[in-house]
């Protein structure tokens, strides 16, 4: 029997896993999840999510602790996040007890960090660096991780787009999706402005609009047309999906939803900067205004446009990224050794820290 510690660090990589898992449960397997999900976006969270979502799935979440590699003893480690936080360090230990770690690529990734050349705080973050191998979303990614250990699995979460029907009973005439995602404070400095352009531009046309705001995000949209379902559910209800740098804007090609990247304030991250005639990329509001008027015009254009893009940047677009994910995982447990009884000292002190000066918080 093989055993796999998944270690979600979000709510949204715990949903990622459950196809995996579902997938792994056709084997002879153990699956754990490692619970450290305290707080997460601008309210705190009495209850764990992670904890409720797996349960609801009969999956055993366990919070973490500094002890909980060597008492559960896995083949691999499972993060979607290797550079920051306790994953980071779960995958730092692991390593050093032999147990092989698995990074899945959490989405289009900012590679070169350039959000600190426009002068926000932060350090460069080595990206999937720190685990023996990287499952990556596309093609595109390779570039990025040539001397590592890779496997194209594209995203199991995407899998739910597979020959997906856009119920046009939903979709309202005109209705333009707003994403605002400027979580972590990343150009949240321009967040407002962003979004008053847009909403002036979408009303000078005389359309509706409502606005997805992630998880993370503090911006302030008091007054405004904040939707009250899924990001998913906005996007489906959209004739056109505005946003920033988001996964999101994959996730609106892949369903069908023709997407504008505006980009008022230049951010410089390569993933989006060549669309491949996906979707038009403006920084004003004038090409904004013209970027709306194109879409509604040339709708079947902009999708056919878009069929490039998706297959450079998502691989195993047929439905089947949770089962491609979860056989790899069978492969790289088979390989595993014999474990090092390594006492991860420093992580238990960190841990302990936390915890105390948690409570006066």
């Amino acid at each position: 029997m093989h055993k796999f510690l998944f270690f979600p660090h979000v709510p949204y990589h715990v949903t990622t896993f459950f196809s995996v898992i579902n997938e792994l449960n056709s084997y002879d397997v153990s699956i754990v999840y490692a619970d450290h999900l305290k707080h997460y976006g601008s309210k705190k969270i009495k209850e764990s999510i992670i904890k409720k979502m797996a349960d609801e799935k009969n999956i055993r979440a366990i919070p973490y602790t500094p002890q909980l590699l060597w008492k559960e003893k896995p083949d691999v480690l499972v993060v979607m996040n290797d550079w920051g936080g306790w994953p980071k360090r779960a995958v730092e230990d692991a390593k050093k007890m032999r147990i092989l770690t698995v990074g899945h690529m959490e989405g289009p990734e900012d590679y070169y960090d350039t959000h600190l050349d426009d002068g926000y705080p932060g350090e460069k973050r080595p990206l999937y660096k720190k685990v023996d191998y990287v499952f990556l979303l596309g093609k595109y990614d390779e570039q990025y991780y040539k001397n590592l250990k890779t496997v194209l699995i594209g995203s199991p979460r995407f899998d739910i787009f597979f020959n997906y029907s856009i119920n046009r009973s939903k979709s309202k005439e005109k209705l333009v999706g707003i994403n605002c995602n400027f979580s972590y404070g990343l150009y949240a400095d321009v967040a407002n402005r962003w979004i008053d352009d847009v909403i002036s531009v979408v009303k000078s046309k005389y359309f509706n609009y409502q606005i997805s705001q992630h998880i993370g995000d503090n911006t302030n949209l008091k007054g405004l047309n904040v939707y009250t379902g899924s990001l998913y559910e906005l996007i489906e209800e959209s004739t056109v999906f505005i946003s920033r740098f988001s996964t999101a804007i994959i996730e609106s090609l892949l369903m069908g939803i023709p997407v504008i990247y505006y980009n008022p304030h230049k951010e410089d991250q390569d993933t989006y900067l060549n669309p491949m005639g996906a979707f038009p990329k403006p920084t004003n509001k004038k090409e904004l205004g013209d970027a709306i008027d194109d879409i509604l015009g040339n709708k079947s254009k902009w999708l056919a446009g878009a069929e490039n893009f998706l297959d450079s940047h998502v691989a195993n677009r047929d439905g089947k990224s949770g089962k491609i994910f979860a056989k790899e995982l069978i492969e790289i447990a088979k390989k595993k050794g014999t474990l090092d009884p390594y006492f991860p000292i420093r992580s238990h002190i960190k841990y302990i820290i936390e915890s105390i000066t948690r409570k006066f918080k």
